[in-house]
């Protein structure tokens, strides 16, 4: 009896029941979508968020090493725990330096470094490690040097000596002197506008100091800080310390790379590693309030259809209870109508929300995304919440309906 009613009810009534229908798969759909999103949205922006500057500082202790690191040790970083986490890296050899190009001179910071070096580490693929990788935003006006010889000369100092793309600059360190082809002006809007960048052995063989370097760059994937990510990991149980250095947090990869770095010293470059961590966070916030969002319009759309469905069929509850139908068996009936509209609802909201989040990812990332397993089941889930949450007050009114004054004309 009941399977015959509500096969007469969706034959009876098919565009209300389409009405219904895609309001709930439109929910589904969008929560699908907003929640694929939010579930690769971390990773997605962190990437991007990666292009702005490295995020780990490595120095050399203040008692091992005579202040300088080992170039020898630096493949050692993509070795680590969270190698897959290491975007990047870039060492620094720094000294002060006299610049001279014509008639001027001025006073500055020589600096070696790699500019794009394809690093050897053993046991793992060949990987680009330099400033290319971890400073892409860098204006540079020329290009990147491809000799021994060839410098990139920060605007403002280029500025000052009255070079350009092209122009010889001679660089005097304890009376040692190494000429330098500018081969790119770079703008930065920072520190590095003021400093001249050559090749890492270049610079060491020019301060004499073969195998050193000053400091290393490191841009790495972490996840946002938390409160436990923020404890001190002296004060940690041995389980805290575990979940600690397995999570991707800044602190916990900065000391797997100190780790492998002999007479090093890492720490977070706080003002990018909490700006991220706190975007982040906001993303996955928006993404989740536009979802809440999404199923409460689908909800409202939902119980509009089914109240005006409700005053259509009032002649038809009226009787059903006049014949002795009780509020359970109506509730039964109306309660199995929203129930197979939403299954198939969240299995088509659910395939539509799957290609919205692609087009969405491909659109603002230029990547694609794939679905989890678990967006399934959250799909079905929103669907039925919907429709639940949406046909209470027509139920509820349905359930008011008295026979006597319905069927009195």
């Amino acid at each position: 009896m009941l399977f015959r009613i509500l096969k007469n009810s969706f034959l009876k009534r098919p565009k209300s029941i389409f009405l219904v229908f895609l309001s709930i798969a439109m929910g589904a759909a969008v929560a699908t979508a907003f929640l694929g999103i939010a579930g690769e949205v971390s990773h997605k922006m962190a990437l991007e968020l990666r292009s702005y500057g490295a995020n780990i500082l490595l120095e050399p202790s203040a008692v091992e090493g005579g202040g300088f690191l080992r170039e020898e040790d630096l493949p050692k970083i993509k070795t680590v725990f969270w190698k897959y986490n290491i975007t990047g890296f870039t060492p620094y050899l720094f000294g002060v330096a006299e610049f001279s190009a014509g008639t001027k001179r001025e006073k500055g910071i020589v600096s070696g470094t790699w500019f794009e070096k394809l690093l050897d580490v053993p046991g793992e693929d060949p990987t680009v490690q330099g400033i290319k990788e971890i400073a892409p935003w860098w204006e540079l006006q020329g290009a990147w040097p491809s000799t021994a010889d060839g410098a990139i000369v920060g605007a403002s100092l280029a500025k000052r000596l009255g070079v350009g793309v092209g122009s010889d600059i001679a660089t005097t360190v304890h009376g040692r002197t190494r000429h330098f082809r500018v081969a790119g002006v770079v703008t930065t809007g920072g520190y590095e506008e003021e400093q001249l960048f050559a090749p890492l052995v270049t610079v060491q063989e020019l301060l004499q100091q073969p195998g050193k370097v000053s400091r290393v760059l490191v841009s790495a994937l972490t996840v946002p800080m938390d409160d436990f990510g923020k404890k001190d990991p002296a004060l940690m149980t041995k389980d805290e310390y575990e979940k600690w250095y397995c999570t991707a947090y800044v602190t916990s990869v900065a000391k797997n790379v100190a780790e492998v770095m002999a007479g090093s010293r890492a720490k977070p470059i706080w003002q990018i590693a909490s700006a991220e961590g706190a975007l982040l966070k906001k993303l996955n916030s928006v993404m989740i309030f536009l979802t809440v969002l999404a199923l409460g319009a689908s909800a409202t759309a939902v119980s509009t259809s089914l109240m005006a469905s409700m005053a259509e069929r009032s002649p038809e509850i009226a009787l059903m209870k006049a014949i002795g139908a009780d509020r359970i068996q109506i509730t039964a009936i109306f309660i199995g109508e929203i129930l197979i509209i939403s299954g198939i609802g969240g299995v088509v909201g659910y395939l539509l929300g799957d290609q919205l989040a692609g087009l969405i990812s491909r659109s603002v990332f230029n990547s694609t995304i794939i679905s989890p397993l678990w967006l399934f089941p959250t799909a079905i889930i929103s669907a039925l919440v919907v429709a639940i949450a949406g046909s209470v007050a027509p139920l509820r009114r349905a359930l008011l309906i008295e026979p006597v004054r319905v069927l009195k004309g």
